[in-house]
């Protein structure tokens, strides 16, 4: 994984403004769940308050719409570029240690030359997926957690540390959930072969 990075270094701004879009997009949803409570505390407020402060949210939910169709395209963008570079770069390295094998070491069927081509396409494309998409998730999933509960703790910091008390429960039952549908779909493939 270091390695990686290290490859990946020369695409560093790139990646930074990856991030900040993949961030910003993972803040757009618990605001929009902030935001909707809102709405509906508005509701509830005399006419003349209703019309007033309606027009307001609206248009920070058309706020909220422009901005998702800007960053959403940024953050594809910007994570395909850096995973592009990068695959390139594997390509090449690997094209060049290719190169200067010895000619015994193409004998063997392992090293034909659809198998190389195979290779090189199959395990770029690999590594490709790893920087792009998953990184780009990742650094998506962090900012709405981090939101998340920077909202939940100025709304109620009482209930968000009971809720995050029974966190880790819910990760032991998706664990066994986990290993549950595991079990039976290894059971019902031994039961239909």
């Amino acid at each position: 994984m270091r390695r990686l990075a290290y490859l990946n270094k020369p695409e560093l701004p790139i990646l930074l403004l990856g991030g900040l879009a993949a961030s910003i997009h993972g803040v757009i949803f618990p605001m929009f769940g902030f935001m909707m409570s809102s709405v509906i505390k508005t509701l509830y407020e005399p006419p003349h308050l209703l019309h007033e402060h309606s027009k307001k949210w609206s248009l920070v939910y058309m706020g909220i719409g422009i901005t998702s169709i800007f960053v959403i395209p940024f953050q594809n963008f910007f994570f395909g570029v850096a995973g592009g570079k990068l695959i390139r770069r594997i390509r090449y390295l690997c094209f060049e240690k290719i190169v200067y094998e010895e000619v015994k070491w193409f004998d063997h069927p392992a090293n034909s030359s659809g198998a190389i081509g195979a290779r090189l396409s199959t395990d770029a494309a690999n590594v490709r997926s790893l920087v792009g998409d998953q990184l780009a998730l990742a650094m998506q999933n962090i900012a709405t957690i981090a939101a998340g509960l920077i909202i939940a703790f100025a709304s109620n910091w009482l209930l968000t540390l009971i809720v995050l008390a029974v966190v880790p429960f819910i990760f032991i039952q998706g664990y066994f959930q986990g290993k549950f549908r595991t079990g039976l779909s290894a059971d019902a493939k031994v039961s239909l072969s």
